[in-house]
């Protein structure tokens, strides 16, 4: 798979491919089901197959959204592991700036989509809108595939209880806590990957040292709570009790989020970490004492070990 960022080295190695677009945020069942069908197409016809996404969000770009806390479910670098799964050709991520959000839809399907990515067939979502003023929909598409050469095909909504699974559902779902609902309409389990710092060392003087995550500011972070995951680093998994949010028995009210990895030993410092979340166990309390603290601790740790979680064995 290839990957390209912008499009001043973009030199496609294809006469013609499968495309489908989007922001992507999320990667849930939905965006799944146009990456599948983008595949079955190109095995039918031997085109390449393209995903074009943008980077940054561009939500954030645009200033739609208070705050860039929570503005993305996934940051780029998880965004891309996710993608790195599927069978695709290549993976191009736009630069999103202001001035191609100016340009007009049918300017960005000729320059763009046929000219400079070469598709002969667009995949899209129920809901797909792009350029100014979000007028290039389907219906436009379907217009503009009797001048040019090139099909559009769309993919009806993935449904969950009678409604789509969407990044605005997943993350509502997600900053209320309630992560397996989450996770049903990811079809995965929701994670963070980051970078481990130096904590305050709190957890290790409790006897249950962790993991301290350097959360990207536009990371949408779990509800407060504790939770039980999966750990992974390299190559090895194990059992993690997490903590997101605060620590207020340690008048610490600064969001973050540690976990304590069930069996580790050594240090992280500076390694990558994925952290995937699986069940909220309970809210996070303000204990009277560091030792009280200590005892609910080693409860969350023997519930947490004796749970089994998807995508561990029981030797890890």
């Amino acid at each position: 798979m290839q990957i390209f960022h912008g499009l001043d080295e973009f030199i496609p190695q294809w006469d013609s491919c499968i495309l489908t677009l989007g922001v992507f945020d999320g990667l849930h069942r939905g965006h799944q089901a146009l990456i599948k069908r983008t595949q079955k197409r190109s095995r039918r016809n031997q085109h390449a197959r393209l995903l074009l996404s943008y980077e940054p969000h561009p939500d954030i770009v645009l200033g739609k959204r208070k705050e860039e806390q929570g503005a993305e479910l996934f940051v780029y670098q998880e965004k891309l592991s996710i993608i790195q799964k599927f069978d695709l050709d290549a993976v191009v991520f736009l630069e999103f700036t202001p001035e191609l959000a100016k340009m007009t839809a049918i300017r960005y399907l000729k320059e763009i989509l046929l000219g400079r990515m070469r598709a002969v067939h667009l995949v899209i979502g129920y809901d797909q809108r792009f350029g100014r003023g979000r007028k290039g929909n389907y219906k436009l598409l379907k217009k503009m595939s009797q001048r040019y050469p090139f099909h559009v095909e769309r993919v009806p909504a993935i449904t969950y209880r009678g409604t789509p699974v969407s990044t605005t559902r997943i993350r509502k779902l997600i900053l209320t806590g309630d992560i397996k609902q989450a996770n049903r309409l990811l079809g995965y389990s929701f994670f963070i990957q980051a970078l481990v710092k130096r904590g305050s060392q709190k957890g290790r003087q409790l006897g249950f040292p962790t993991a301290n995550l350097v959360i990207p500011p536009t990371k949408t972070v779990p509800f407060h709570g504790v939770y039980a995951g999966i750990a992974e680093w390299g190559n090895k998994k194990w059992k993690a009790m997490i903590n997101a949010g605060p620590k207020p028995t340690f008048d610490s009210y600064e969001i973050e989020v540690e976990a304590h990895l069930i069996g580790f030993q050594g240090h992280l410092y500076g390694e990558v970490l994925r952290l995937s979340f699986h069940q909220r166990i309970r809210d996070q309390i303000r204990f009277s004492s560091p030792q009280e603290l200590r005892e609910q601790l080693t409860q969350d740790k023997s519930h947490i070990s004796k749970l089994k979680l998807k995508g561990l064995s029981n030797k890890e």
